[in-house]
């Protein structure tokens, strides 16, 4: 159990309706709360209203569902392994019409005859133009763009990175993701749609001591995805999808224990790729943040200084990652 099981399942639905809560200490205490029921329903209906109104926002104008095309295509980068390879499971299994494109380094170890494999070291800028160019030769247009390739450095203070690795991270991380989407957006986007999802993460908004480059390079990250988001014009039919998790359990991030475990869990990578999948099915636009926490973290900018100072000391994110790569 931790605090995303306590809130979604306890707390979320009492803060919803909190109608029940006061029937039940109506009914099984002397307190009298019969004058609170009212305003209580009120409250529900205008936060269930606006629940509704803002997910109708994120999907307002024309827009197919991927399930209901005939032949889409589905671009993942980093798609052999992690989060990539649940997505590309996700894909295959809930849309039978749809072909997936990995674009990876490393072979993916699952066969499918609507699967696509493009071997590319996307630290390779010359590579990563030949990709994009075959891309565009096999397929005829793109709809859905997932740039989930990511890579970190290793857990080193930053005075002791070498030039190379951090080249390589911003090459991987920020670079080729944007390479791929000026590449594979449709050339008339008031006719074709085209959903963009760009995997960064929490630590872009908070980033711990000894991942200075990658926090670094998944806030360029963020910061490219919301920018470029404001740049499409309301009559273009392109939607874009941001997601910021926690830590994954995948071996990105693996071989240490990370601190503060009911507050912070793990995020299982087959659980945010359904979420995912079901963003670019309905082509909802915004932002995905998992697990509870990930949410507020930009908080942190907000605060104090001697809060923030403290706030980090509390949670251990600047104690949680080794100094050293584990064994």
């Amino acid at each position: 159990m931790d605090i995303d099981f306590v809130f979604w399942n306890l707390v979320g639905p009492v803060l919803r309706f909190p109608i029940c809560l006061a029937v039940i200490i109506s009914t099984f205490t002397n307190l009298d709360l019969e004058k609170t029921y009212l305003p209580l329903v009120g409250f529900s209906t205008v936060l269930s209203f606006g629940v509704w109104l803002n997910g109708r926002f994120k999907t307002r104008g024309n827009w197919v569902p991927l399930d209901q095309m005939k032949n889409a295509t589905c671009v993942v980068t980093g798609g052999s392994s992690g989060l990539g390879l649940a997505l590309v499971k996700t894909l295959l299994s809930r849309f039978k019409n749809a072909k997936v494109v990995i674009v990876d380094i490393n072979t993916p170890q699952i066969a499918d005859p609507r699967l696509t494999f493009y071997n590319c070291d996307l630290n390779n800028r010359l590579g990563v133009e030949r990709t994009l160019s075959l891309i565009k030769k096999s397929h005829t247009k793109v709809d859905v763009l997932i740039n989930n390739a990511g890579v970190r450095s290793k857990y080193k203070t930053y005075q002791t990175l070498q030039r190379e690795e951090v080249d390589q991270v911003f090459q991987i991380n920020v670079f080729a993701p944007m390479r791929f989407i000026q590449e594979l957006i449709p050339k008339d986007p008031a006719k074709c749609q085209f959903y963009c999802v760009t995997v960064a993460s929490a630590l872009g908004v908070c980033p711990p001591a000894h991942a200075s480059c990658y926090g670094a390079s998944k806030a360029a990250s963020i910061a490219f995805h919301e920018a470029w988001t404001q740049e499409l014009r309301p009559g273009d039919k392109i939607r874009t999808l941001l997601v910021t998790p926690g830590q994954l359990s995948t071996k990105m991030f693996g071989g240490f224990v990370p601190p503060q475990q009911f507050f912070a869990p793990l995020v299982q990578p087959d659980e945010l790729a359904r979420v995912i999948v079901e963003n670019c099915r309905i082509g909802a636009r915004g932002e995905i943040s998992a697990p509870l926490y990930a949410n507020f973290m930009g908080l942190m900018r907000v605060f104090p200084y001697i809060l923030n100072h403290y706030a980090r000391r509390l949670s251990g994110i600047d104690s949680s990652l080794p100094s050293a790569e584990p064994h």
